[in-house]
C-alpha cells in the first residue's frame, strides 16, 4: 500500500532495499567455515603431493583462489545485507508508527517480523 490509504494517515512505501533485504535475509551464512575447508583440503593436497612425492597433488593449491572467491563473496553478501537491514528497521518503524495512527499496514513478511 503506498500513500494515502483512505483513513486518512499516510502508509509509507516500501524501498527497494526492503525487497531486497527480504530476498537476501536468510542467504549465506556458511562462507568463512567453507573457505576454511577449501583452504585446509589445498594444505591437505600439497603436503600428500610433497610426502608422497606426486606432483599431481600440487594441483590442490587451485584450491586457494576458489577458498578467497568465497570469502569475498560471503563478505559482499554480509555487507550487503547490513545495508539493507538498516533501510528495512526503518521502513518497520515507520509502518508501526503509521499502524499507530490508525493506518490499514500491510502484513510483515517473516523476514521484516523478526525485526520488529
Amino acid at each position: 500500500m503506498n500513500g494515502w490509504d483512505g483513513s486518512g494517515a499516510p502508509v509509507p512505501p516500501e524501498p527497494a532495499a526492503v525487497a531486497e533485504y527480504e530476498r537476501i535475509a536468510e542467504k549465506g551464512g556458511l562462507h568463512t567455515e567453507g573457505g576454511w575447508v577449501l583452504l585446509i583440503g589445498a594444505g591437505v593436497g600439497v603436503a600428500y603431493a610433497a610426502w608422497q612425492g606426486r606432483t599431481a597433488g600440487y594441483a590442490a593449491l587451485l584450491l586457494v583462489p576458489l577458498a578467497v572467491w568465497v570469502w569475498i563473496a560471503g563478505h559482499r553478501l554480509g555487507r550487503r545485507q547490513r545495508e539493507t537491514e538498516a533501510v528495512a528497521r526503518e521502513y518497520v518503524r515507520a509502518l508501526m508508527a503509521a499502524k499507530a495512527r490508525g493506518a490499514d499496514v500491510p502484513e510483515l513478511s517473516a523476514q521484516l517480523s523478526r525485526l520488529l
